[in-house]
């Protein structure tokens, strides 16, 4: 995750293409992640080692359960994002673990969301 990476102008309708490309990205981890039985933790990891090496879907996914665990939206998310990524570069155990952490966090609150809104059904 580099800091103040410069962001190339791009249309509306490319953006949206990128963004439904990123998706099938997260959504191929997601399927692998499952397929091979991995838990939330080891999956965290993963996660959080790949985020690092700045793999785009990796990084959405940090991104996204972080957010979760932490409420940060926005400049304040990105913030603590790269603190926790230059936590991690500069061998900051406690900073790397804190970031696994609230990724293993967020996975189980995105699988509790889920949950509850399959759960969610009126009966007539």
């Amino acid at each position: 995750m580099t800091p103040n990476k410069q962001i190339p102008e791009v249309t509306l309708e490319e953006r949206q293409k990128q963004l439904e490309e990123l998706q099938t990205k997260v959504d191929t981890v997601f399927a692998e992640a499952m397929k091979r039985k991995l838990n939330t933790l080891e999956f965290a990891i993963e996660v959080w080692v790949n985020a690092v090496l700045e793999k785009d879907a990796y990084v959405a996914i940090a991104c996204r359960m972080i957010r979760y665990s932490t409420h940060f939206e926005g400049n304040q998310l990105l913030e603590f994002m790269r603190y926790l990524a230059n936590g991690t570069f500069e061998k900051n155990e406690s900073i790397a673990q804190r970031a696994v952490d609230l990724i293993n966090q967020g996975l189980i609150t995105n699988n509790t969301m889920k949950e509850e809104k399959e759960n969610d059904k009126f009966d007539l």
